[in-house]
């Protein structure tokens, strides 16, 4: 009884904490702002539906990428799938990732409908989903920091002269090579020495499996580089047309204020993938509030109205909840295996929680 309640709980607060935040950014900003017009007033004025429609279809185009990547990610270990099979549970993912906050994850589910057909693989399906995720992050960091560089040494003015954006791209750029060469280096461990480690990882309190999950899925790709360097290139196709997108959105509903304006395409190719970054922490159904927050904050550090960055990110989370839409649809059509799939998910859970509290008690 008490497992069935936090199963409940947790998700109903993670949409407590995401809604309450949303309400409280547009409360925050609704009324005019240091004389410019408020959100209330942008949204009753002009939309701008060519803006709206671009916004949409480069959405689509970045999910369409993304959804492939994770198709090659998959195929370099060897794992029998489609390219059918990897859009259309790649759509249910968008499904569940974007409405639902709860344990069962729209990537989990993905990894456990490829290793039905082959359980003894089910380490390697988990793996191609966590190493998409980190690509996907990794991407967007050393997106930040070669855009940005490329703007701050061209010498544009919006980078040249705000301190808070350059420490944004030095940090990422840190990041981005500390990464690249710490994933090399892999190469240099014996199998041995990537067991041990992961070994010690599982000890780790309640993330310990997941941790060591993460560390075997970074390791099996360094095995094959090639795949990886492809895949990263993917993800600068996908995160160009993913902050496009947003930067047309951001123009949906234009202020009748010249004062107030939007950030630049140069600005937004610096802020925009952080803002993502940011709302990909799990705090709730698809980031809403957070990326809303995180937005304004990115907006304000940029010397630009706050309440635009909330609406840019309220206009292009219409389109992703579009996308989740099309997803529901297609879970609709695969209902049945999906819940299949889920129970075999909880279940295995469960055991897993059992064994460990199992484990605490032999060794008290």
């Amino acid at each position: 009884m008490k497992k069935h309640a936090v199963q409940w709980l947790v998700p109903f607060l993670k949409y407590g904490v995401g809604f309450g935040l949303l309400a409280y950014v547009i409360y925050k900003y609704w009324g005019p702002q240091n004389g410019g017009p408020g959100i209330g007033q942008l949204l009753q004025g002009p939309i701008a539906y060519e803006w709206l429609i671009a916004a949409a279809l480069l959405l689509a185009t970045t999910t369409g990428i993304q959804l492939y990547r994770w198709y090659l990610l998959v195929r370099a270990l060897d794992l029998p799938t489609s390219v059918r099979n990897a859009y259309r549970l790649g759509l249910v993912g968008v499904y569940y990732n974007t409405f639902f906050p709860g344990s069962v994850g729209g990537d989990l589910l993905k990894a456990y409908f490829i290793a039905k057909a082959h359980p003894e693989r089910k380490t390697r399906a988990v793996a191609s989903v966590i190493a998409d995720r980190a690509m996907g992050l990794f991407g967007l960091i050393l997106f930040v920091a070669v855009s940005g560089s490329i703007a701050w040494a061209l010498g544009d003015a919006r980078i040249t002269n705000n301190a808070d954006l350059q420490r944004i791209v030095t940090i990422t750029a840190g990041i981005a090579s500390g990464s690249i060469v710490g994933f090399l280096a892999l190469g240099l461990l014996p199998t041995r020495r990537v067991d041990r480690f992961a070994a010690r990882l599982k000890w780790v309190p309640k993330i310990g499996t997941s941790l060591a999950e993460m560390w075997y899925a970074v390791w099996m790709y360094r095995q094959r580089l090639k795949v990886v360097v492809l895949g990263v290139c993917i993800s600068a196709v996908a995160h160009c047309a993913l902050v496009l997108s947003f930067h047309c959105a951001s123009r949906v509903f234009p202020p009748n204020d010249p004062a107030a304006e939007p950030a630049s395409l140069s600005e937004h190719f610096v802020i925009a993938p952080i803002g993502f970054i940011v709302q990909a922490i799990p705090i709730s159904p698809g980031g809403v509030g957070v990326g809303e927050a995180a937005f304004a904050w990115l907006y304000k550090i940029s010397d630009r109205p706050e309440m635009l960055g909330v609406v840019a990110r309220l206009s292009l989370r219409l389109v992703e909840w579009l996308l989740g839409i099309i997803g529901y649809i297609v879970f609709l059509r695969m209902r049945a295996e999906v819940v299949e799939v889920q129970h075999e998910m909880e279940e295995e859970q469960d055991q897993e929680t059992a064994s460990k509290e199992q484990g605490k008690a032999e060794v008290k």
